[in-house]
């Protein structure tokens, strides 16, 4: 059987309704406000897109963690299914459902923006090629502070300080200065589209930012092969996660 645990991680997060009307809902109750608010567009990007870095990397940190305290990924890996497989396969997963979730509130946001023009599409397709390289860094940093940490509140702390370090380095919070070696490490940023995407989005620019995105999927591409080639290390250290006494 392929893409067990994909299927599994899939069938439970949509099946779970409670945590899903939550997920589905939280997102525009919470962004939504910030985009009426009246505030620069630079602050307002800046806003969304911390959201979008934590939804991703709690949203694969925390289950992760829980796995291993309940000591589900151990009997995965007992199984003879794979580290690596169950790894990747479901952090992909967790990506694909965090990318649905978010996917009302983005498109509620660039019709408050936009309205329903054609151009209201072009920026949407924009924000959610952007939004889709940003969850799947964002999981991959979740799934790195899981294999790291050995309570939740570590995970909590962990995703939080990796998390802001990652929207720092690819430019949301300030801009480097030109020419040096920080405006390198900014564009190949797997966040700089989107930041860059929701500039542009709230300010009612063009809407060209992800056509930048080549370097930061290359970037991303990358580490996502890291990940993949330690899968069984990271999944090795994340069954073994004290469980809860």
């Amino acid at each position: 059987m392929r893409l067990v645990v994909w299927r599994l991680t899939q069938t439970l997060a949509w099946r779970r309704r409670r945590l899903l009307a939550f997920n589905l809902l939280i997102p525009g109750l919470l962004l939504v406000p910030v985009v009426t608010s009246g505030a620069a567009p630079v602050h307002q990007a800046v806003v969304v897109a911390v959201f979008v870095t934590f939804f991703g990397a709690y949203g694969s940190c925390i289950p992760l963690i829980r796995d291993g305290m309940s000591g589900w990924a151990e009997k995965v890996w007992l199984t003879g299914y794979g580290g690596r497989r169950w790894l990747v396969e479901r952090t992909l997963a967790a990506t694909a459902i965090d990318w649905a979730q978010l996917l009302p509130t983005n498109a509620l946001l660039v019709w408050i923006v936009a309205g329903f023009t054609a151009e209201a599409g072009v920026l949407l397709f924009a924000i959610v090629i952007a939004t889709g390289l940003a969850l799947l860094f964002a999981n991959l940093l979740g799934a790195l502070v899981a294999s790291l940490v050995r309570a939740l509140g570590e995970a909590a702390l962990g995703c939080a300080v990796v998390s802001l370090f990652a929207l720092h380095a690819s430019g949301v919070f300030r801009a480097p200065a030109p020419g040096s070696w920080w405006e390198a490490v900014e564009a190949g940023s797997p966040l700089r589209p989107l930041h860059e995407a929701w500039v542009a989005v709230l300010s009612e620019s063009a809407p060209g930012p992800w056509t930048s995105a080549g370097l930061p999927t290359l970037v991303l591409a990358g580490i996502l092969l890291l990940v993949v080639l330690a899968g069984n290390l990271l999944a090795r250290r994340i069954a073994a996660t004290e469980p809860v006494a």
